[in-house]
């Protein structure tokens, strides 16, 4: 399944930036909001020749509960917290574990005439997620209040992030939504993802 990823990042400094977040939006959606709890790990992939990142794509392994998932996407900088990439999702069915996972992805041989041998993890993202669907004028979204770890080149990095993704309906109404939720909560747009983030621990 391919689409463009549209989502939105804040800044979050401090635990209590959460709350604020949660506060201004519950203020703006006109339906109670249902929290899903996620804990995700997301494994990173490229060959020896990191032929991947030359070509600027980011693969991982995604695993939620017994749940595994390829996920492909382009590079993208976030700009004033916006970023826009093209996705492609893979469902890991027959797999138990990340081995299987790994394996049953490079029997592919090529994804998107991305070449998918000897892969090997580059580094890991372990979040916990709170997650918020809803819906807001004509647009499905979700809101995700992260707490993560970035494991990279044998270091760890905790990080907090807010994230808005658009799941369907207007882009308009997504940036109508992000001024209001800037302007109420008081956070600042986030300047650097996760994968930005790892790659530069990773080279630290």
């Amino acid at each position: 399944m391919s689409h463009i990823e549209k989502e939105f990042k804040w800044a979050v400094q401090n635990i209590t930036d959460f709350e604020t977040f949660l506060t201004a939006l519950r203020r703006v959606v006109k339906e109670p909001l249902a929290e899903q709890q996620l804990l995700i790990t997301d494994s990173y992939l490229d060959n020896p020749s990191a032929a991947l990142s030359a070509q600027k794509v980011a693969l991982r392994i995604r695993q939620v509960g017994d749940c595994f998932e390829a996920t492909m996407k382009t590079r993208s900088q976030l700009q004033q917290g916006l970023a826009r990439r093209k996705e492609l999702s893979l469902p890991l069915s027959s797999a138990v574990d990340f081995p299987t996972a790994l394996e049953q992805l490079q029997s592919k041989k090529t994804w998107e005439g991305i070449g998918l041998e000897n892969l090997a993890v580059k580094f890991q993202i372990k979040n916990c997620r709170r997650a918020y669907a809803f819906t807001y004028e004509d647009a499905l979204c979700e809101a995700a209040l992260d707490e993560y770890q970035i494991l990279a080149g044998g270091k760890t990095l905790l990080c907090r992030e807010i994230e808005l993704e658009l799941k369907s309906g207007a882009e308009q109404t997504l940036q109508t939504l992000i001024d209001i939720l800037t302007q109420r909560s008081g956070l600042a747009p986030a300047n650097i993802s996760k994968v930005a983030t790892a790659e530069k621990l990773l080279h630290s």
